[in-house]
């Protein structure tokens, strides 16, 4: 696939540069190395000549102590010594401490100059010590792309595939708060501000009508128990009652009675296999599947009856929901014309559960949605 091809191109391309970069570690660790070389070369020049300085040094300090003695015996028996001998005593000691000055000063230089030299020795083999170290982690990245080359095409795969899932959860979330946005905001928020209204009505009529104040409060509490009802529907959709304690098969039962006491419609439910529960993750998604297929029933099937077949079988769990709605083409569906039948959630479910699923449906002749979710001994929570 060109997908394939551009990415074998990257990876080889970032092989070779990393290879290119490679050779340029190792060149620069053998100029260091040469570097070094020189370094200590030098340095071990520097520390002999400072030696023989230092060597130079210590017999001037001890002539230049000698003849400042021997100036000290001469100024102290002046009529002794003749003038020649004055003049050349101070000379000497004169002559000997300009040479230890300059020996001295000599000897400074090469002290900073060593330790300069030190520095530097010390600085370039860290320097070779550490693209060694590069040059073998260099050498380990390479080894592991390479190594790891077959198997990229499908671990690519695998996170486009996670991305995706990702992206599909996040869009079902997106799309399941608006719907309960929609629904607080055209049920409860509507009827408490109506709420409102009839609460500063009745407080104005307080004084003027009582009579009228109690009508009022009689649909009043009428509108309440309104509002709590559509509240409770809204909490019961956020978290089905039964779910956790009951397992899935008494939860879906609830919910369908539930739910044709509520719509109208003629719900009929069918189990099969024995009732065990399954990890919260497994129910929680195939409770929400089946609501969604009731939902989508109600708002777009105009169906009078509905069928929901449910079976969980050692290796499978599958479900089945059949209604006599007006139908709808479901092959222009599947092929990406929309959302119009709010059927991705499911889809969506599906697929992150490893299931499959089939849509059948004719405009006219009902719809049908059949799904089956694999069971792994694992996700057996019975």
């Amino acid at each position: 696939m060109p997908e394939a091809s551009i990415l074998d191109k990257i990876i080889r391309q970032t092989m070779e540069s990393i290879e290119n970069a490679k050779e340029q570690i190792f060149a620069i660790a053998e100029d260091a190395r040469a570097e070094c070389g020189r370094v200590q070369k030098d340095l071990i020049e520097v520390r002999e000549k400072a030696c023989a300085v230092i060597a130079q040094v210590d017999v001037l300090t001890l002539k230049e102590r000698q003849a400042r003695l021997r100036l000290v015996e001469v100024s102290r028996e002046l009529e002794r010594y003749k003038e020649e001998d004055i003049r050349l005593a101070y000379e000497q000691a004169r002559d000997i401490q300009v040479n230890l000055a300059v020996l001295r000063e000599r000897e400074g230089q090469l002290r900073v100059k060593r330790d300069e030299l030190e520095r530097r020795l010390r600085h370039l083999e860290g320097m070779v010590q550490r693209a060694e170290q590069l040059m073998n982690q260099v050498g380990v990245v390479l080894e592991f792309i390479g190594g790891n080359l077959k198997d990229l095409h499908v671990k690519v795969e695998e996170a486009q595939l996670r991305q995706q899932a990702a992206v599909r959860i996040i869009m079902a979330q997106d799309r399941e708060r608006l719907r309960l946005a929609r629904e607080i905001h055209d049920g409860p928020a509507q009827g408490m501000n109506s709420l409102v209204l009839q609460v500063e009505l009745c407080e104005r009529l307080l004084q003027v009508d009582p009579e009228r104040v109690r009508r009022e409060l009689q649909d009043l509490k009428g509108m309440l128990r309104d509002s709590l009802r559509e509240l409770r529907k809204i909490l019961y959709d956020l978290r089905p009652h039964g779910l956790d304690d009951q397992g899935l098969m008494e939860a879906i039962r609830r919910y369908t009675a539930d739910f044709s006491e509520r719509t109208g419609l003629a719900i009929e439910t069918r189990f099969f296999g024995k009732a065990r529960r399954l990890e919260r993750a497994y129910e929680l998604a195939v409770f929400r599947m089946i609501q969604e297929a009731l939902q989508n029933v109600w708002k777009h099937a105009k169906a009078k009856t509905v069928h929901v077949v449910f079976e969980i079988a050692p290796q499978a769990l599958s479900a089945i929901v059949r209604d006599d709605g007006v139908g709808f083409d479901a092959e222009a569906m599947l092929s990406g014309l929309g959302d119009r039948y709010g059927l991705w959630g499911i889809r969506e479910r599906i697929e992150l559960l490893d299931g499959e699923w089939e849509i059948l449906s004719r405009p006219g002749q009902g719809t049908q949605i059949k799904f089956r979710i694999p069971l792994q001994p694992e996700n057996d929570g019975g």
